[in-house]
């Protein structure tokens, strides 16, 4: 069930998720995401914001980036970066290829919170029930037992379990770098590639923000799918009330491997390149390096031809 909003004994909390669109953003509500939309409006205000973005923490409960494809100027991501620190929610999604794809740039906002997302892609190295690579299943991808325990699937003792609790697909995503103080909470799991690398990342401070590789996602065509809608309902449960508590040891060893890059063979193969080989020390006499029997004219071959 989707969280609702919770009344403050302080002063009220907004009740509006807005959604950008000024960035050509990917993620339309009127397109591919009306069962996203349906959800949402269930127990939340759904609007978009087409002009240049201003948001503060008293417009809306989460503000929604789903898939910029124009470049934030200056201005709006002092705009961003204000509006988390100041209380704010911030939701992010991106695809595959990352910002060289997307031709955004996002990550210059995201990189004060210890989140890059890569310029690259996330392939199932074995088919199951999805035929295309990119519509990768994992199903040992969670990485802190918060997200097991939010969805009723909390197996006390056994790590591997925990891991196993939620199955998802991630359809042409890309991976994240994270570092301290984001917390990644989603991997890619043992079986695509690349192996066990963050998929999507949370930070807390004054406010949240949430950052997930994959915008198709949730989508209409794969929200339904697996275990997306409980994952989605995890990230609104985190940017809108205190009720995941994210573990601390999970956080601190999240199980997730280095990025690794590898050289492209194919383009390498086709590039002459010169030996490496050790050469042989220069002798004094420089004539020595001369071969005179390589080429020679002269007349001893004559007599085996007379023969």
């Amino acid at each position: 069930m989707a969280p609702t909003p919770q009344a403050s004994d302080q002063s009220p909390q907004p009740k509006t998720i807005l959604f950008d669109v000024s960035k050509r953003e990917r993620l339309n509500l009127q397109r591919e995401f009306k069962s996203l939309h349906r959800r949402l409006r269930t127990n939340w205000k759904v609007d978009v914001n087409s002009e240049e973005i201003q948001v503060r923490p008293s417009d809306c409960r989460v503000f929604v980036l789903g898939g910029p494809s124009v470049s934030l100027s200056v201005e709006e991501r002092v705009v961003l970066k204000n509006f988390v620190d100041g209380g704010g929610s911030l939701l992010v999604l991106l695809g595959e290829g990352g910002e060289s794809k997307s031709s955004t740039n996002i990550n210059l906002l995201l990189k004060d919170y210890g989140i890059k997302v890569n310029n690259d892609g996330v392939v199932r190295s074995s088919y199951y029930k999805y035929f295309h690579p990119k519509e990768a299943l994992i199903a040992d991808g969670v990485l802190n037992r918060a997200l097991s325990a939010s969805v009723g699937k909390l197996s006390f003792g056994d790590d591997r379990n925990d891991r196993q609790s939620l199955s998802f697909v991630y359809p042409f995503g890309a991976t994240l770098d994270c570092s301290k103080p984001a917390i990644p909470v989603l991997s890619t799991g043992s079986v695509a590639y690349p192996l066990n690398r963050p998929v999507c990342a949370f930070y807390s401070g004054k406010g949240k923000l949430v950052v997930l590789g994959s915008v198709d996602m949730f989508s209409d065509k794969y929200l339904e799918k697996e275990d997306n809608t409980k994952i989605l309902d995890v990230v609104l449960s985190y940017l809108t009330s205190d009720d995941v508590q994210l573990n601390s040891i999970d956080a601190s060893n999240p199980g997730i491997t280095d990025n690794m890059t590898l050289p492209q063979l194919r383009d390498s193969a086709e590039m002459l390149k010169g030996c490496l080989q050790e050469r042989e020390d220069i002798p004094s006499d420089v004539g020595r390096l001369f071969d005179n029997n390589l080429f020679s004219l002269n007349l001893r071959l004559v007599p085996k031809v007379i023969r």
